[in-house]
């Protein structure tokens, strides 16, 4: 495939899975990049005419996780496709946070019974804290090398920011108030045996979506 058609599918892909439109196939995503190394990502995928198209400054600037956070020298090494994925999502890291920052703008505006169900508006303090935490788990994971899905944002009778995703009978839960971040795994209707409860750390971002995923 001419590397210009490719380059417009991976854009095409990006853009609109960052709108929240899709879910990102990294498969599909993957294919499509080495279409555009004509099927060799093993040779000269590295030579700076290759990166030149997907790393401009108006696609914002490659910021790494675990930089951060930690060294590069403590993290797990990733295979080939990991890292070009984890490239190719950094690139397009702007378009990817503000797809969720733009949800949050939205439930900002809400005032107590916003829904006609007398649900209470969003403390300002728990939306910078989910804005917060979304940002982080978006390092996270394109930064292992995983493929970022856009969640469902919204607020709850309480005020509380709800984040969720779901992968067949899976599902992630996160709720974030001004002062506390719980997630709910839940993988069937038993509330014993098929759900499980616990307080979000950042240590736990890829374990969490490498369950879900």
């Amino acid at each position: 495939m001419p590397s210009t058609q490719a380059e417009n599918l991976i854009k095409t892909t990006l853009e609109t899975y960052s709108s929240g439109a899709s879910h990102l196939n990294s498969i599909l995503l993957w294919s499509q990049f080495q279409d555009r190394t004509e099927g060799n990502a093993e040779v000269g995928f590295w030579e700076e005419e290759n990166l030149a198209p997907f790393f401009s400054e108006k696609n914002g600037r490659e910021t790494s996780f675990h930089d951060l956070n930690s060294t590069r020298a403590d993290t797990p090494k990733l295979s080939r496709q990991e890292e070009i994925l984890r490239k190719l999502q950094w690139s397009n890291y702007v378009s990817l946070s503000r797809a969720f920052k733009d949800k949050l703008q939205i439930i900002s505006a809400r005032e107590d019974n916003w829904d006609g169900k007398e649900s209470k508006k969003t403390n300002r303090n728990a939306l910078n804290r989910a804005s917060t935490t979304l940002d982080d788990f978006l390092m996270a994971v394109i930064d292992s090398g995983r493929v970022w899905r856009m969640p469902f944002v919204s607020s709850d009778e309480e005020g509380q920011i709800t984040i969720e995703w779901k992968n067949g009978k899976q599902e992630l839960h996160i709720e974030i108030s001004e002062d506390a971040e719980e997630y709910i795994k839940v993988w069937g209707t038993n509330i014993e045996h098929e759900m499980h409860l616990g307080f979000l750390k950042p240590s736990e971002y890829v374990t969490l979506w490498d369950w879900l995923n």
